[in-house]
């Protein structure tokens, strides 16, 4: 999986726990504001990669049939 993809997949992972976060505790609850904050700092980090103009160096998976 390439770096790219894996950031995604955190951000969407942790924006669903800071979601279960909000509807449980409230939006300005410890927790959830940690996962904000969390969240908000991998999405810094992807805007960073993408600017960066690198190319996904993804392995290329082969079919076997």
């Amino acid at each position: 999986m390439c770096f790219k993809t894996s950031l995604k997949t955190q951000m969407e992972l942790k924006r669903e726990l800071m979601m279960l976060s909000a509807n449980k505790h409230g939006f300005t609850s410890s927790e959830t504001i940690r996962y904000s904050q969390e969240l908000d700092h991998l999405m810094n980090v992807y805007r960073r990669v993408i600017q960066s103009g690198k190319k996904c160096s993804c392995p290329k998976v082969s079919s076997v049939n």
